[in-house]
Order: C-alpha cells, then structure tokens, then sequence
C-alpha cells in the first residue's frame, strides 16, 4: 500500500533529505517530493499531489510546527503529516500535535519505525473500508444520475450521527483529549486522526446527499444539506480550537491536578458553554469529589440555559460542601428563575455522575 503513495518532504536540510528519500526508496515509494521552501509547496498542495507529509525541524523560510499548521490549513484536513526529528522534548511534542501533526519520529530512526508511523498515519486518516467503498459507489450513483440510490447510500453513512448525544468522531477526540493527559501522545494522535476522517467523511456524504437532491431538481433538500456539511467542518474547526488550548494548558500548568477543569473555566470564559459542560464531566474522572467542579459545572448549565441541571449540580456541590456560599446563592437563584419559568419547582432527578476513580 504505502508504496502506491505519493509522499511530500519538507525540509532545508539535505543530509535529512537523503536520508529520507532512501528510506522511503527502501519500502517501495518511487513518487517523491522535496520542498525546502512553504513558497514551493504551496501550488503543489493545491494541486493535491502528495498522499503523505512528512516535515524535518524546519524549512528555508519556516519552522517545522509551523509548516504542519500550514499543511493543515492549505492541504486535504486528512492528509497525513509525519514530524521527523531530532527534538524529544515534552513541549515540541505537544507543540507538534497542537499543530495537527499525524506522527511523530526521532531521529534517527530505522526504516521499520518510518514504516510504521507512515501506516498507522495512512490508515488512522482513512475511512473504514466498507464505507469508503460505500462513500465511492454513491458518489458514481451520483453521476450516472441514479439520484434515489445514492441518496440511499449516503444515508447508510450517516445514519449513525441521527438521535446520538455525540458522534463518533467526537467519542475519538475525546480519547484523544485523555491520552493526551495521561501523556500517551502516540495514542493522542491516532485519536486525534480517526476523529478527523470521520468528520471528513460525513462532510463528504452530506455534500453527496446535496449533489443528489440537485440532481432531482430539490433546491430547498440541496442547500439543507449543503450546510450540514459546512456545520461539519465548523466542528471539526471548534475541536480544533479545543485541542490547542487543552495542549496550551498542559504545556502552561503541567502540575494542574485537573486539567479538564482548567479547560472547562477557559472554555467557559469563551462563551462555549457546551465545550465547556464535556470538559467538566471529563473532570468528574480525575477529582469526582471535587465541590469546586461541581459549582463549576453549575455555572456553565446555568450560562446555557439549562436551569434544571444546574439546580443539579449545585445540589451535588452542596452535598460535598455545605459552607460554600456562592453554590448557596447560585441555587438560590436558579431555583426562582425555574420558578419564574415553570410557575413552580419541578421535581428533578439527581444527574448520574460517577463518584469512583476510573482507570
């Protein structure tokens, strides 16, 4: 497989470059690339002719973290990007990952270790086979203009993110978020990747689903699901967002004994309730007699609306921590604006929040 691949090398250092270039000779690649410049790549990336990255400690006009980023902004969101080098500090790493690097290897490494991390990159950033497959014969339904059968097809693709709380691809970024704070960066990445071409993939059946409802002549159908997937994208942008601050916490307050709660209170402050909300009950598992989190978690409820959960969480806080005059006063007044909403206190279920240590 990998030496069907098309693989791009971006680097200003030509001992590097050999280096490289005969490794990937040695399993079998024979279409290869070498930018030392961002300048020079760029057309070439437009143009989508390499299927893997791989990015030395700099370039002429640009440093490694840095061209990553670049890929990730002007390339295919899923196209693989193999760090190489010479830097095992903890922050570089991170810094790497924070950019969307899809592996990362030292130098120097054996042709066996590139292998490797180029086919667990590949496979991480590519579709379940049966679904790709799916994915390929609606979008040929699509051009013979078999308009029903395609939408069929898509569908079947997408079914799994109707009447769900999360989807897959946000299960997958969540893993990646707790490997990244048990430091298990390998793990991360895998996470982190398979998050992403899942996203891609839903993009890329809603934009089929459009195509086929144009086909038929159904505009109001066609820009329905056109925008679902442009809200693809845009999330797969907010998880992004996520990621970088949750590295730049981990990088800034490495002793925090909480680092989910740390994103929960800057997401918060943000005004992304929801992110914040996930981060919060991703805390539960480092400190889950924490009153603070719980008081935490009520604000962010309580700042998106949903009264009856914080009334909740206030209680459990208070349960933990009775003298804790701000959750007193925050209770207080969620339950007059119930009131005020609902003319009376409803009786609420206590939320389902694990008091164990988990693994």
């Amino acid at each position: 497989m990998l030496e069907e691949l098309r693989f791009g090398i971006f680097s200003n250092n030509s001992a590097n470059i050999s280096t490289d270039r005969l490794t990937l000779v040695g399993i079998g690649a024979s279409k290869i690339y070498v930018y030392s410049t961002w300048e020079n790549a760029i057309e070439a990336l437009e143009g989508s002719i390499i299927d893997v990255a791989i990015v030395d400690d700099s370039l002429h006009d640009t440093s490694g973290a840095k061209c990553v980023r670049k890929l990730r902004k002007h390339a295919n969101r899923a196209l693989p990007i193999i760090m190489v080098t010479y830097d095992q500090r903890k922050d570089s790493v991170l810094e790497s990952i924070s950019a969307g690097c899809g592996g990362y290897v030292l130098r120097p490494y054996s042709m066996e270790t590139l292998k490797r991390h180029l086919f667990a990159a590949y496979v991480s950033v590519t579709p379940d086979e049966i679904e790709q497959e799916l994915l390929s014969a609606s979008w040929d339904m699509v051009s013979n203009g078999s308009f029903d059968e395609a939408i069929d097809g898509f569908e079947e693709i997408i079914e799994e993110l109707t009447d769900v709380e999360k989807s897959p691809a946000e299960e997958y970024f969540e893993k990646g978020l707790n490997f990244l704070s048990q430091e298990k960066y390998g793990k991360a990445i895998i996470a982190f990747n398979k998050a992403i071409a899942m996203n891609e993939m839903y993009a890329e059946a809603y934009k089929g689903m459009a195509d086929a409802y144009k086909g038929k002549g159904d505009m109001e159908n066609y820009q329905e699901y056109l925008t679902k997937a442009a809200d693809i994208y845009a999330v797969q942008d907010c998880l992004d967002n996520v990621k970088e601050l949750f590295i730049e916490i981990l990088q800034n307050e490495p002793e925090a004994l909480n680092p989910f709660n740390r994103l929960g209170v800057r997401l918060r402050k943000e005004g992304d309730y929801n992110g914040a909300i996930k981060a919060y009950h991703q805390a539960c598992t480092f400190t889950p007699n924490d009153p603070n989190l719980y008081y935490n978690m009520a604000r962010a409820y309580t700042y998106a609306k949903d009264f009856e959960s914080a009334l909740n969480y206030t209680e459990l806080c208070l349960s933990l921590d009775s003298s804790m005059e701000p959750a007193r006063a925050l209770h207080t007044q969620i339950v007059k604006q119930i009131e005020k909403n609902n003319g009376k206190r409803n009786k609420i279920a206590t939320p389902k929040v694990s008091m164990d240590d988990e693994d």
